[in-house]
């Protein structure tokens, strides 16, 4: 053999059968940076560089291959390609014919994460109509987190300063590793069984590949299918995974979790004392209201008492004088008729006896008439002076309450009292005066 003379296509022919046939080639993962890539839009192939500090292999991917890539090479990328080792016999270049290529380091955690996230989206995993709104007064909240963790303790902390009352129910769970897929989501069924008003989904920071597993799609279904409101704070304010764009709400770390899950406990009494102030303050202004208002009212009944007995009167003296009236010329017509009965012969007297009847009829029918005119108008006013009192202030006073009033002027309140000023006090049956020695102002 060592005598005999090769051709070049006999040496490269020869070195490529045995690459082709070496087990140890024919499936080999290699990192490297792309370099000099190109792609044929004909034929719709690859070619590119695969090189690190101390060599460089060429490199082919075919189409049926590269259409399965989540990505678009470039140089300058780090990437994982898995080929066969082969040789180029026209030129007798080694070259690697690669089967597939992903992003190395984070690159190809994106690459997963996007994957994942055009798989859910078309379910509604991440539809904002969907998500649960979180209660602004939580009295249970379940923890979903490492045992022992610095990220519970953070919560723990947390809470307790900002809401103390609230009841804790934590659930560990394994959040990092090949089990920590399994034991979250059974740790979210078992919190979401407790019945509280929120669940807090927790873990500290970490590298891509620590947080990783909360880019499952299992994890992902669990939270989504929870009943109870889910927050999460999971890593740091610039790691977002899959798990943070289901749940209801997203906090930057498990601090901001549990600060978001509740109130400022001193913020919410500084809330009630405003309110009950305004409500005190309204309450305040109500009353000096119906106080005017009865003022208003007395002021009227006091007219309408007025107006109610000079109309008594004056119906009672258009009684009389009608009366008066009536009789006088009752009295008058008869002395005329008596004058001059004597002077009548005996048909005259008999139609002025009957003249004098009807007179008589109605004489009576007048005073009837306005006897019940009389009755009607006393009875109408009665029921007036009956709905006045009754609205009267005087009412309100005979239940203890009384007016008070100084320069004129009704007092509404104890801001308008001059002290060591005389001012009257009205009750019920009578008016004392008194002189004011000191303000004590309640609320």
């Amino acid at each position: 053999m060592i005598d005999s003379i090769w051709t070049i296509t006999q040496l490269v022919s020869y070195i490529k059968n045995k690459l082709t046939f070496d087990n140890n080639l024919r499936t080999v993962k290699v990192q490297g940076e792309l370099g000099n890539f190109s792609s044929y839009k004909g034929s719709g192939h690859w070619y590119f560089t695969l090189k690190d500090n101390g060599s460089s292999i060429r490199c082919a991917m075919f189409k049926g291959y590269n259409n399965a890539v989540g990505f678009i090479p470039k140089d300058g990328d780090s990437v994982i390609v898995t080929g066969s080792v082969n040789v180029y016999e026209n030129r007798g270049e080694l070259q690697l014919i690669v089967s597939d290529m992903q992003l190395s380091g984070q690159g190809n955690f994106y690459i997963q994460f996007e994957r994942t996230r055009k798989k859910l989206e078309p379910l509604g995993y991440f539809d904002e109509s969907r998500k649960k709104p979180i209660p602004a007064y939580p009295e249970q909240i379940s923890v979903v987190t490492g045992a022992n963790t610095a990220a519970l303790q953070d919560i723990r902390i947390t809470i307790a300063r900002r809401w103390p009352h609230v009841v804790l129910k934590e659930v560990y769970a394994i959040v990092q590793g090949k089990e920590a897929v399994e034991s979250v989501v059974s740790a979210l069924r078992q919190a979401d069984s407790l019945g509280s008003d929120i669940l807090i989904l927790a873990r500290g920071g970490g590298s891509v590949d620590d947080l990783w597993c909360f880019n499952d799609e299992n994890i992902a279904k669990a939270i989504y299918e929870c009943k109870t409101p889910v927050i999460t704070g999971i890593g740091h304010e610039i790691d977002i995974t899959i798990a943070d764009l289901v749940a209801d709400l997203r906090a930057a770390t498990p601090t901001a979790a549990a600060t978001a899950a509740t109130p400022d406990y001193h913020e919410v009494q500084d809330n009630i004392t405003n309110y009950v102030s305004l409500m005190h303050t309204s309450l305040e202004n109500r009353i000096n209201n119906i106080y005017q208002t009865l003022d208003y009212y007395n002021v009227k009944l006091a007219g309408y008492g007025k107006t109610v007995d000079q109309i008594s009167m004056k119906l009672s003296s258009m009684k009389n004088i009608i009366s008066l009236s009536l009789d006088k010329n009752i009295s008058t017509y008869s002395e005329m008729i008596n004058n001059r009965l004597s002077q009548m012969n005996g048909s005259m007297m008999k139609m002025v006896t009957e003249q004098q009847g009807n007179l008589v009829r109605e004489k009576t029918m007048l005073k009837n008439t306005v006897e019940r005119f009389y009755e009607n108008q006393s009875y109408r006013y009665a029921n007036l002076i009956t709905s006045l009192d009754n609205l009267s202030p005087l009412k309100t006073m005979q239940r203890g309450y009384a007016i008070s009033a100084q320069n004129g002027k009704v007092i509404k309140s104890v801001d308008e009292i001059e002290m060591n000023e005389d001012m009257s006090v009205r009750y019920v049956d009578g008016i004392i005066d008194v002189k004011p020695l000191r303000r004590v102002k309640h609320g």
